[in-house]
């Protein structure tokens, strides 16, 4: 089920083979038949790390959190498999004082780890007694696909700059450690942001007191490169253009599955077989490189989906409608074998040829193309001083508040800043419209220094020509330039990851993104830093150049599919000779993110 996850040197299967033995190990310890209750935030993310057969086999039912959740008759063990929070606990505590007389036990896996706050309120509860097993399940990464790894954590950003939580940080770290007790030591460390420096200052420290534990010899992995979100909101706030991207910003990808009204997909005909699913009312498609079309569409700019899908039932029609005449029995027996790979393929399509149509409706809306038009001048640096007249008539015409809020974050992205007497217009004119209440999220998105007053640097409007952020003669098909992903613009984070490929990269951005947000760090773990793993075809230090070096990402505060898809063309291109793992704490869009945020 996991194998799409191997296609790579860093092998991710490793890492759900070893969250997935970690629960299998913990339920073996609890005898009797089992029940186990997720909470609503897990109850897609285990999905990542377990195949609904390891549940089946075992006849353990899966049942969501819930004040009202009922509990199998013959269940004589609740597990509780949830993350670390007091309100969830309250929950638990009815339910525990609800079932109390009926004889069963209870237990508690954490994650990503056991919570002295949430035990002492199960004792202040007196319903401690009741519980068995109080166990973590230290899940700090989900794979979701062969190069992608997310913590599943969509507050991160809110946590850490609204409400002053670091908490994340720390498990962020503690995933880094894990990660390099798999694949082995990262020798060079490179990052820009307080929240990356934080995020590597603990992950060292955890590395060095595990010293004793493990030897230090260098893995599969070369470097690794950490990028707070604070450095590029203006990558966040734009429009993806790829297909993967615009399905996100659309429709919501949600761990690896995009959820659709089955209506849309009536008259197509197609059976009931893999990407998708058909229940009464609503469509599930899974979305990962396990299914061939769409691994080669994911990344394309929207312009290119309809070719590939043209040229793909093309081949299939050819291949199905070939003439049987002059074909012998072992070309017809190969043929008949071949038949349900081409049905799996044709179904493929269909899916896809519906959800590229449902796109196209909405990329052809005035709204939309408008909206483009407003940020692309806004990447441009045009008309950037002053109040834009686009957000006026949109704030005129009580147009969506997030549509309002999520420009004016671009403006103030593009602008480095607003001038005070900006800031104050927009302020007035968005409690004006939307009421007073609309201040409280702007307060949040001030807190989080996505709007802000100018100082006397200018950073975008710098480094967009220092680095050539904007792309005039862009090439969408068959591109050539990471800026396709945006159909102009090239993410910032990707551009610095892009730079730092060449020799002495690193060291020649350095003077070039001090004027982003944080601090510019880097920092070398000699061998015998304290973190080994396992090392299955890993090189040596002196290997071959024809062996691609392996390079972390890790955005922390979330990255966009665009981003990932930058990454991945610069990985396609034969001259860099780099693979990347990409992590992230949530893989987001520009309306996830202000979401959270406000």
């Amino acid at each position: 089920m996991f194998s799409y996850l191997q296609r790579q040197r860093v092998n991710l299967q490793l890492l759900q083979e070893s969250s997935c033995r970690e629960l299998v190990h913990l339920l073996e310890k609890i005898d009797g038949n089992k029940a186990i209750v997720l909470d609503d935030a897990l109850l897609g993310p285990i999905g990542l790390i377990a195949s609904p057969s390891l549940f089946s086999d075992r006849g353990i039912k899966l049942l969501k959190l819930d004040k009202e959740t009922r509990f199998p008759r013959d269940a004589t063990n609740i597990i509780y498999i949830i993350r670390t929070q007091i309100k969830l606990m309250d929950i638990i505590v009815s339910h525990v004082l609800r079932t109390k007389e009926k004889g069963r036990l209870f237990h508690i896996f954490f994650v990503p780890r056991r919570s002295c706050l949430c035990i002492k309120h199960l004792e202040n509860k007196n319903v401690y007694g009741s519980f068995g097993q109080l166990e973590e399940l230290p899940w700090n990464f989900y794979p979701l696909d062969f190069d992608i790894l997310s913590m599943e954590n969509a507050t991160t950003f809110r946590d850490i700059a609204v409400d002053g939580d670091p908490t994340v940080l720390y498990q962020a770290a503690i995933g880094l450690v894990q990660l390099q007790r798999i694949y082995g030591r990262i020798p060079k460390i490179y990052g820009k942001g307080s929240m990356s420096q934080g995020v590597w200052d603990r992950a060292k420290q955890l590395g060095a007191e595990e010293k004793l534990l493990f030897n230090g010899e260098k893995g599969i992995i070369d470097q690794i490169i950490l990028f707070d979100r604070s450095i590029d909101f203006l990558s966040t706030f734009a429009t993806q253009l790829t297909y993967e991207g615009l399905i996100d910003e659309f429709y919501g990808i949600r761990h690896n599955q995009l959820t659709l009204p089955a209506e849309l997909f009536a008259n197509r005909g197609e059976d009931d077989v893999s990407p998708a699913h058909l229940t009464a009312e609503k469509k599930t498609i899974i979305l990962n490189s396990g299914e061939k079309l769409y691994a080669e569409l994911r990344n394309k700019n929207f312009n290119e989906v309809g070719r590939i899908l043209a040229r793909n039932a093309k081949e299939i029609s050819a291949q199905m409608n070939a003439s049987t005449q002059d074909k012998s029995v072992h070309d017809m027996k190969l043929l008949v074998d071949k038949l349900p790979v081409l049905l799996a393929q044709k179904q493929s399509v269909a899916v896809h040829t519906t959800i590229g149509e449902i796109i196209r409706k909405r990329l052809d809306a005035y709204e939309f193309t408008d909206d483009l038009t407003a940020e692309q001048e806004f990447m441009m640096c045009e008309d950037i001083e002053r109040p834009s007249t686009y957000i006026e008539d949109l704030m005129a015409k009580k147009s969506e508040l997030k549509s309002v809020l999520r420009l004016i974050c671009m403006q103030c992205a593009a602008a480095s800043g607003f001038k005070e007497k900006v800031l104050n217009y927009y302020k007035r004119e968005l409690a004006h419209v939307y009421g007073l209440e609309v201040l409280l999220k702007v307060s949040n998105l001030e807190k989080a220094g996505v709007l802000y007053t100018q100082s006397e640097s200018r950073a975008y409007a710098v480094l967009r020509k220092t680095l050539n952020l904007t792309v005039d003669d862009v090439v969408e098909i068959e591109p050539k330039d990471i800026s396709y992903v945006h159909s102009f613009y090239a993410p910032l984070t990707a551009r610095i990851v892009e730079l730092s490929l060449k020799p002495l990269g690193w060291q020649s951005l350095k003077s070039q993104i001090n004027n982003l947000p944080g601090p510019t760090f880097e920092d070398f773990q000699a061998q015998l830093i304290g973190i080994g793993g396992r090392h299955t075809s890993t090189p040596s230090e002196g290997s071959s150049l024809n062996i691609p070096r392996v390079v972390l990402v890790f955005f922390v505060g979330g990255c966009t599919f665009a981003e990932i898809a930058a990454l991945r063309f610069l990985a396609c291109q034969e001259d860099n000779n780099v693979e990347f793992v990409i992590a992230t704490t949530k893989v987001i869009n520009k309306y996830t993110f202000l979401d959270n945020l406000t």
